[in-house]
């Protein structure tokens, strides 16, 4: 029950401290998380790839 309550602190703290800050922190970091930046980079790209083929656009020449 103690560790309950600790995480739901911990939450409310970062609920009202994420509008004040300046640089958004990695959903893997905020969870405690290994970050894979390789793995965030090509998922960004697949992201965005699929925006331009939503929108006909190609990034490939």
């Amino acid at each position: 029950m103690k560790q309950r309550l600790k995480r739901e602190r911990e939450l409310v703290w970062w609920g009202a401290m994420l509008p004040h800050m300046t640089k958004p922190v990695p959903l893997e970091v905020f969870l405690g998380q290994p970050v894979d930046e390789a793995a965030r980079i090509r998922q960004f790209h697949a992201a965005w790839d699929k925006v331009d083929r939503a929108m006909g656009k190609s990034n490939k020449c």
